[in-house]
């Protein structure tokens, strides 16, 4: 096109430019302004080329403005100072191994209107449940946000994208009794009767999930659930973007018809139910994309003037960076934009080659393939990872995704109604009950592929550059191909047609019969081992430790914690059913995956090693082995189990002493020898030398490290007596702990001749074949 004949679309990419740049220095900014002009005037557009040069310098003027603005309040805090001050919650607090965190705005003093990441320790309530406007009184050490050593993930430069530069560590955390006024307090309301028209007669699972995708409330989602959208391809579901602004407008449009109302009436009337939605969902950059390219869109079509997606993507552009010009950087902002470019680009050349298709599916199946494709150099520069199972797993979830959100978005309305409103809203719940348990069943399903996903590892942006760049090639060289076939098609159309038609359809049948053999093969768990196999777990900084025995039987000593998906990892290994589940002792990082566990697996036996702990997780975790009717037997010295070969021989704990369970379980945690044939295996849990040394500890061959590594100067008089071949630390990469502790390392080092960890080498394999030995790891 002539740049000349589209001095709008010229000028308002050259002010988002100046956006994108405004964090360089003022000279670097009117460089790249001239060079903007210069190149247009040789391009002979000499006039848009000094709008160009202007509107540049005017972004990067704008941005740098905003930028101070965001910054001013930061000016008076300082690492290592204390803070007392009022503050709002801002969301919903997240909860994490060692606490809670949430991000706060400050309300009161000099530092008014700084937003930070309040960190709650572990244990601690939040006043009104941490809900979003809440009020509250803090009081704790600012610290600056701290980069772990090797990680690829940019953890304070995340938090300034959000305008949080400081992390405050709480000492008191109390209700101020105040409530946000004005227009932010009447969105908070709002919110909060929205929040519970959604979750109104949903499971406490579904309500979270429902919150995460008609409000964008992710932050009470499980983590297994968040894990599975990821690995399935699904995770844009749980985050709200131009999906839910357009099945927004989908849902009203008709209704606003069928009451009369006139066609500039009702665009209008979308566009107030947008604005309130925006702020109403958390109002995120891929969100805010969405309103305003909407509201570029209602304005045309009230205007009856055709709209220009590039100008309304540009517009939105422009917006989202001027209310903070540091989104630019956020992965969430880049991947929305690139996956509307890649549908505006791809869509209309997919769509004709799935015309074979029923319309909707073959709609569905080339925005879902435009947005994969769009997506994918991106998500392997930020994540390192790009789903195989993603076409797939969102063409499944296309029948239910609509009428999720339309369920949610009628409940949050009925929610904010109240009163009556809500059993209506909890009918509808229970119908949407229906299609969360679906749509979290495919989820899991190709979460769950071995091969669901591909590490792909673009580091630079030069190299998400030359992704992009071949994958226009390929669809370049694609398109030539399919052209120089069109002339042959009517003819391969006319004889297949002449095909009768039982037989047409016994091929398509035998395709997709096909098609699904190697789905399931691709997704199905692979086949348990034929030898005897010890598999010490990379669940990160906990204890997962699986023994499978070539006659099927398999015994899982602690699940790690949660996060890590045990379960998960077991299934990948040919897991189908699990003789013994061993919950060594409470402890977050030991039994946390349990849970999970139990829900998935038939599990014929739990040898309990809770030691008559009070821990509300272990608890339930009893509970849940219960009402599975799980046969549960306490951990006793001198017990010993059968479990195919595998012979388990309980060392320790002996019968606990009356009164209160110990406040430290580590030391009365379950420690076994497991045996077959002439292989045996050592496991402590968290025992260290001082509940080891009294016992009868014999010969083995292989151990797991006591403890994750953690310092222990009796550990050579352990190593002496059992005299291991090959030890294994069961340990997280980057842990606050400093485990494994170099003296642990070097006293394994001098007495063991294979040493293993699961940070560095992943997971640990033993495999006892014909007497011998054979180690693998699996990083």
């Amino acid at each position: 096109m002539r740049l000349s004949r589209h001095p709008y679309h010229v000028g308002l990419g050259a002010f988002v430019v100046g956006l994108l740049v405004c964090g360089l220095a003022v000279s670097d900014v009117v460089l790249i302004a001239a060079g903007a002009g210069v190149a247009l005037a040789v391009a002979r557009a000499p006039r848009v080329a000094v709008l160009a040069a202007v509107l540049v310098a005017a972004g990067g003027f704008v941005g740098h403005a905003r930028l101070r603005a965001i910054d001013a309040p930061d000016r008076f805090l300082h690492a290592g100072e204390p803070l007392a001050a009022r503050a709002w919650v801002l969301e919903w607090p997240r909860p994490s191994q060692f606490g809670s965190s949430a991000e706060v705005r400050i309300a009161s003093g000099p530092a008014k209107g700084a937003h930070l990441l309040a960190r709650a320790p572990a244990g601690w309530r939040w006043p009104g449940g941490g809900s979003p406007g809440t009020g509250v009184d803090v009081r704790g050490l600012l610290e600056r946000p701290k980069q772990s050593a090797n990680a690829d993930f940019d953890y304070p430069a995340y938090l300034r994208r959000r305008g949080i530069r400081y992390e405050l560590a709480l000492d008191r955390l109390r209700p101020s009794g105040a409530s946000r006024g004005g227009v932010e307090g009447m969105i908070d309301g709002l919110r909060r009767r929205a929040e519970r028209g959604v979750a109104a007669g949903l499971a406490a699972g579904d309500g979270a999930l429902a919150s995460g995708m008609v409000l964008g409330e992710d932050q009470r989602i499980g983590s297994d659930v968040k894990d599975d959208f990821r690995r399935s391809g699904l995770s844009h579901l749980l985050a709200v973007s131009g999906q839910n602004v357009m099945l927004l407008g989908a849902l009203v449009l008709p209704l606003f018809a069928l009451i009369g109302m006139r066609p500039r009436t009702r665009l209008a009337g979308v566009g107030v139910l947008v604005a309130i939605y925006v702020p109403l969902a958390g109002a995120g950059p891929s969100l805010q994309r969405a309103g305003v390219m909407g509201a570029a869109g209602l304005a045309a079509a009230a205007a009856a003037r055709p709209v220009s997606r590039s100008y309304a993507l540009l517009l939105a552009a422009a917006a989202t960076l001027v209310v903070n010009p540091r989104v630019a950087g956020d992965p969430g902002w880049q991947l929305s934009f690139a996956a509307v470019v890649g549908i505006a680009l791809l869509v209309p050349g997919l769509r004709r080659a799935l015309r074979w298709l029923p319309g909707p599916l073959a709609e569905g199946a080339a925005v879902t393939a435009a947005a994969t494709l769009a997506t994918a150099p991106l998500l392997a520069h930020h994540f390192h990872a790009v789903q195989l199972v993603a076409l797939p797993a969102n063409l499944l979830a296309l029948p239910v995704v609509a009428p999720i959100m339309w369920s949610g978005m009628v409940q949050a309305a009925l929610g904010a109604v109240g009163g009556p409103a809500l059993a209506l809203a909890s009918l509808l719940g229970s119908l949407d009950g229906v299609l969360l348990g679906y749509l979290r069943a495919v989820a899991r399903w190709f979460g769950d592929a071995p091969h669901g996903q591909a590490t792909v590892a673009l580091r630079s942006p030069l190299s998400v550059a030359a992704a992009y760049a071949l994958m226009a090639a390929v669809a370049l060289l694609v398109r030539r191909l399919i052209r120089s076939l069109e002339p042959r098609a009517p003819a391969w159309a006319s004889a297949w047609r002449r095909v009768p038609r039982f037989r047409r359809l016994g091929i398509a049948a035998m395709v997709v019969f096909a098609l699904g053999l190697v789905g399931w093969c691709a997704t199905g768990p692979p086949a348990p081992p034929s030898y005897l196999t010890v598999s010490f777990l990379d669940v990160g900084q906990g204890d997962a430790t699986l023994i499978q025995d070539p006659s099927g039987a398999a015994v899982l000593f602690d699940g790690g914690p949660p996060e890590a998906r045990a379960a998960r990892l077991i299934r990948n290994l040919g897991v189908k059913r699990l003789s013994v589940v061993v919950a060594t002792h409470q402890s977050r990082d030991h039994q946390g995956g349990l849970h999970e566990v139990l829900r998935r697996f038939p599990v014929g036996l739990m040898l309990d090693g809770g030691d008559g702990t009070r821990d509300p997780d272990f608890r339930s975790l009893e509970q849940e082995a219960d009402a599975r009717g799980i046969r549960r037997v306490t951990a006793r010295a001198g017990e010993t189990l059968r479990a195919g070969g595998l012979t388990i021989q309980i060392l320790s704990p002996g019968p606990r002493p009356p009164g209160p369970p110990p406040s430290n379980p580590n030391a009365r945690a379950v420690v076994a020898v497991v045996r077959e044939g002439g292989f045996s295996l050592f496991l402590s849990a968290d025992a260290e030398s001082p509940s080891l040394l009294p016992l009868s500890l014999p010969r083995v061959t292989a151990m797991k490290v006591p403890h994750h590594g953690s310092a222990d100067p009796g550990l050579p008089q352990v190593l002496a007596r059992l005299r291991p071949q090959v030890a294994a630390i069961e340990v997280g990469a980057q842990n606050t702990y400093g485990h494994p502790r170099p003296a642990t390392v070097a006293a394994l080092r001098k007495a063991v001749p294979h040493v293993y960890r699961t940070d560095r080498d992943g997971t640990i394999r033993l495999i006892i074949a014909g007497g011998r030995l054979t180690i693998s790891t699996h990083s």
